[in-house]
């Protein structure tokens, strides 16, 4: 359950968290944009140095391995990934990228990821770090000196404003004491849950599988699919649902009185299936449960959706509530 303590803290102030749930790579060598711009969905090369870009690693049949995130610096990229995917992501690095112009290594035993997010975001993190100024949205950069050192990326996304912050694992403990001791206000995973939930944001295992395409999550319309970047793994399929026709599946809210049972659950419209409902949270400002869902084409928002073992509820497009100023969901 995520407090009202924990929500107003993000609204008003700063918050931290370890995201113990993510995986990181470290990619280095002459070829590694160009090895890494034809695997991913998002635009590598374009982005430039010290710049942040949400993707995906496909199938060759376009189907999700999983989201990520690359972090572009002058002399490697840093990505993190969901760590249930950590394996696979491995595995085809390890067959698709020739050693001789890139080299991967798993540093996720070596680094911490950092979540530091709320209006006030910059302020604690300059204060904790002994740095002045931060990157802006989509950017990176390298704050602090000597064992104080991290890579932070300024994002607007999740339903989060703030950084996502790559940190040697040694200095993890002691940022996240300095973050608090500057204001920062320790919060749960539930919170940064929620906020996902709300901001129509898909998650490995729960909205997205190994049979699910990018535009049947939103990944296109989050950002992290480019259709002017050239062949990549599982680009053929990408295209010809963009070009050609549209996904059979799509991600849409769901607002519930009560939640089901359990997690995901099928949903009916009428007597036909409709989909299934992925995930769910408590909506304040609705007063309502919010779910994720992902549907047949032809439920629309407006119509009634139902699990099982619970009554009617509504499907509604996406997202729940608007994201930070001058981001992206």
């Amino acid at each position: 359950m995520v407090s009202p303590a924990e929500r107003e803290a993000l609204a008003t102030r700063a918050t931290v968290t370890t995201r113990g749930d993510l995986a990181r790579f470290q990619l280095t060598g002459s070829g590694r944009v160009a090895c890494l711009q034809g695997l991913v969905t998002c635009d590598v090369e374009k982005a430039g140095e010290d710049s942040v870009a949400f993707g995906a690693l496909l199938t060759a049949k376009g189907m999700i391995v999983a989201p990520l995130w690359v972090m572009r610096t002058a002399d490697a990229l840093l990505l993190e990934a969901p760590a249930d995917a950590a394996a696979e992501i491995g595995a085809v690095f390890e067959r698709s990228l020739p050693p001789r112009l890139c080299r991967c290594a798993v540093t996720t035993a070596e680094t911490v990821s950092v979540g530091v997010y709320g209006p006030a975001a910059a302020v604690a993190l300059a204060a904790a770090v002994g740095s002045a100024g931060s990157p802006v949205v989509g950017r990176v950069a390298r704050l602090g000196h000597g064992r104080s050192h991290l890579l932070a990326a300024r994002i607007a996304a999740r339903g989060l404003d703030g950084f996502d912050c790559m940190v040697p694992a040694d200095a993890a403990d002691r940022l996240v004491a300095r973050l608090t001791t500057s204001g920062a206000v320790s919060v749960t995973g539930a919170l940064l849950e929620e906020r996902r939930i709300l901001s129509g944001f898909p998650r490995l295992g729960a909205e997205i599988d190994d049979k699910t395409l990018p535009q049947e999550v939103r990944l296109d319309e989050l950002g992290a699919v480019s259709y002017t970047k050239g062949c990549y793994l599982g680009q053929e399929t990408v295209a010809r649902v963009h070009f050609r026709g549209h996904a059979n599946r799509y991600l849409a809210g769901v607002a519930m009185e009560q939640l089901p049972s359990a997690l995901p659950t099928p949903l009916l419209a009428g007597e036909r299936p409709a989909g299934r409902l992925t995930s769910a949270c408590w909506w304040e400002a609705g007063d309502c449960f919010a779910g994720l869902a992902v549907l047949r084409s032809d439920v629309r928002p407006g119509d009634t959706v139902r699990s099982s073992d619970g009554p009617p509820c509504t499907v509604r497009e996406l997202p729940w509530e608007r994201p930070p100023e001058g981001g992206t969901p």
